[in-house]
């Protein structure tokens, strides 16, 4: 079935049914049901150590053009993406860690599959049907990423189905203090037009909220290459939602123009990212049209290896992270730091479940919370 969203500025139409299906592709999907592109990928596995006692598997996606991208079953988490430069050399682009230790408390949210709600809650409370639900606050004094152990820190039910890989997880009625009873599927599928493209689906057993995204962390220069100072970025988005001093919305969707949130022509990072009121540079989500079709979002480039990224998503929005706060060893000993990544992460509006002029994040058990999100690859 489908309901309509709340809207105040973005009309949104959101797509849902009864349980929780997280599916990621690298394909796009047509309403047809067609995918646009065939791919031959190999997928493979191997070890990456264990948690809890349990063995973590990671899956290696490669296809015919050697785009390589790397997952795991814990926290579905992208841990490797190796796509060709100008030259054709193959870099990582994908920060992140080089074994479990890391990713077994992974600040950053390296490459992770955040639910039950990405981004922040205010003071982590919310109400549903008058019923107040107070949640773990670990950012500050809200609620972030679903809490202290979300899906980021969960072993996922993990398996190849021809050119996909699946992962799967039921999250228990409460768990983080969230209501309800929720069903996660995801796949992760790679093209020959090397597209990564994350499909969500969701049911659950009684009213709660969602917001499901990925939080991979990108440097097109390679990972541990210092600042995306050298980037350029362009988001196609007239809206944007300004924040509090906790990074909380304030219930305004504002117009772009003529502030340092306007991205909407190719900008050098560099260039703007300290003139950004609060100090700490890109960390806000900028508003799209409606949930439910693919939408052209971002473009990032960078001019010197050539390597370029594009984002779409049906989502109504995406927060834009330059890493401020980043500080972390990573893969290989790399130094990470501030403003060494970008993120763009697909969602729903920071804290709407306390802002009822904002696109809605309640699924109710008669529905099915469905996205798709695909991040394409290439050279200029």
């Amino acid at each position: 079935m489908s309901i309509t969203l709340g809207s105040a500025i973005c009309e949104n139409t959101e797509f849902v049914q009864h349980s929780i299906s997280v599916v990621i592709y690298l394909a796009v999907k047509h309403e047809d049901g067609e995918d646009n592109q065939s791919s031959p990928t190999m997928i493979t596995s191997s070890s990456f150590g264990t948690h809890e006692g349990k063995e973590v598997t990671q899956y290696t996606l490669k296809n015919n053009k050697g785009t390589v991208i790397k997952i795991l079953n814990y926290g579905g988490i992208i841990t490797n993406i190796l796509v060709p430069d100008k030259n054709g050399k193959n870099g990582d682009i994908c920060l992140g860690f080089d074994d479990m230790k890391g990713y077994a408390t992974n600040g950053p949210y390296f490459g992770a599959l955040i639910g039950r709600y990405a981004n922040r809650i205010a003071n982590g409370r919310f109400t549903i049907d008058g019923k107040t639900y107070q949640l773990d606050i670990n950012n500050g004094p809200n609620a972030l990423h679903g809490g202290k152990v979300g899906f980021d820190k969960r072993l996922w039910d993990s398996k190849v189905v021809g050119d996909v890989l699946e992962l799967t997880y039921v999250s228990a009625d409460g768990e983080e203090n969230y209501p309800g009873e929720v069903k996660v599927t995801v796949r992760y599928q790679l093209t020959e037009d090397n597209e990564l493209v994350i499909r969500y689906s969701a049911t659950t057993s009684a009213k709660t909220v969602i917001n499901l995204t990925n939080h991979a962390y990108f440097n097109l220069a390679g990972q541990g290459s210092g600042t995306i100072f050298d980037h350029n970025v362009t988001i196609n988005a007239d809206k944007y939602t300004p924040v509090d001093s906790t990074s909380i919305p304030t219930g305004d969707i504002s117009d772009v123009q003529g502030t340092a949130w306007d991205l909407r022509t190719k900008t050098n990072i560099g260039e703007v990212i300290h003139s950004v009121p609060g100090g700490v540079g890109y960390d806000h989500n900028y508003c799209f049209g409606k949930t439910g079709w693919q939408k052209y979002m971002a473009r990032v480039e960078h001019p010197s290896s050539g390597r370029f990224l594009e984002m779409y998503s049906t989502e109504p929005g995406v927060q834009f992270y330059t890493s401020f706060y980043l500080n972390e060893t990573g893969k290989g000993g790399a130094a990470y730091e501030k403003f060494g990544a970008f993120c763009l992460e697909a969602q729903h509006y920071p804290d709407s479940p306390n802002k009822p002029n904002f696109p809605t994040t309640l699924l109710a058990p008669s529905e099915t919370y469905l996205q798709t999100t695909t991040y394409k690859f290439g050279v200029m």
